[in-house]
């Protein structure tokens, strides 16, 4: 008798448990997260761990899965079709109330089919390109931030380089698109009194290498817009590893190398001004939690971001006879970042 009712006191417990799994599983919110690269790089440890910290304070369980699309470089056309295909599968079968989708591969990739679902709120983040370009400015579904490079950051930093003295900017990247977007950017400021020569593009390492030389003979400062996606081998998707382009060009340029990249400085550069991860990761999660409390994603404006980080190394700088005021030092320390 007592080992009958034993047996229906543990089959009662796991009962009501299973029953709890499904109704949690049933009513808690699922957010799914795409990012367009790996989650060892250092740009998306900065969104994940700015995007949890304000997404914990919600104060309801949410179910959240992150899918990374790993196409850092230059991926072929294969590989994003491989990619957006594995993240399309994950949406359908994770069934998201919120898609929070990190940069503009994912969301080149990603988004376009998922646009205007009553079932399906989109948030993005990190976009360099315009919202007109994805669709975001028409669809019913969608609501994010902006990346931006931090061009008045920039022009100031410009301006105590050059001490008074008016600076020639060359500009390079790779033939990448968010390059591209970010070299757009750079063309459409006035930098006077400085002047800014027209932005180039280089697919292969001989082109970059090409570009540098001829660049930096006419320029005072180099501005990279891009190098993560340079080929060794034109029509091949192997990059030259980012640490090994940027040494090259540190020993060879002319020009002081300046860029708008997370990263820049710890892969040989000796100056940038980037936009924050904090503040596309933590606008992106507050964004979610805003629309899992029911607000409508055409009451959410789409916000350009303004924060930025600087990266400095003090002895590349000084080489050049190039020193900056001390808060740029103290806002690299801050930011564990001077080197």
């Amino acid at each position: 008798m007592k080992k009958a009712s034993k047996a229906v006191l543990i089959s009662t417990f796991l009962l009501l448990s299973l029953v709890l799994s499904v109704y949690y599983n049933l009513t808690n919110p699922r957010v799914l997260v795409v990012h367009s690269y790996d989650e060892n790089y250092n740009w998306v440890k900065g969104l994940n761990a700015s995007y949890l910290s304000v997404l914990k304070a919600y104060p309801r369980s949410v179910q959240l899965r992150m899918h990374y699309l790993g196409l850092l470089g230059a991926p072929n056309a294969q590989h994003k079709a491989t990619a957006a295909a594995s993240a399309l599968r994950a949406v359908e079968a994770f069934e998201p109330d919120v898609l929070v989708v990190f940069d503009d591969l994912a969301v080149e990739l990603v988004t376009p089919a998922l646009l205007n679902r009553p079932d399906l709120k989109i948030v993005f983040a990190g976009i360099d390109g315009q919202r007109s370009e994805h669709g975001f400015d028409t669809a019913s579904n969608t609501t994010g931030i902006l990346e931006r490079v931090p061009l008045v950051a920039l022009h100031e930093a410009m301006n105590d380089l050059g001490r008074g003295k008016a600076l020639t900017i060359a500009c390079l990247g790779d033939a990448g698109g968010v390059s591209v977007a970010e070299a757009r950017q750079v063309s459409q400021h006035d930098w006077s009194p400085h002047t800014l020569l027209p932005c180039q593009q280089a697919a292969s390492y001989a082109e970059w290498q090409a570009q540098v030389k001829r660049l930096t003979t006419q320029a005072d400062v180099l501005f990279i817009s891009g190098y993560r996606g340079v080929v060794r081998v034109p029509g091949e998707t192997k990059v030259v590893p980012p640490a090994e382009l940027m040494t090259w060009t540190e020993a060879h340029s002319q020009a002081l190398p300046v860029a708008a990249k997370n990263g820049f400085v710890a892969d040989g550069g000796a100056l940038a001004i980037s936009s924050s991860p904090q503040e596309q990761g933590q606008s992106a999660a507050r964004l979610t939690v805003a629309l899992l409390q029911g607000k409508a994603s055409k009451d959410l404006p789409v916000k350009e971001g303004q924060a930025f980080v600087v990266a400095m190394h003090a002895d590349k700088l000084d080489k050049r006879g190039y020193r900056l005021p001390k808060v740029y030092e103290a806002a690299a320390r801050a930011a564990g970042a001077y080197y």
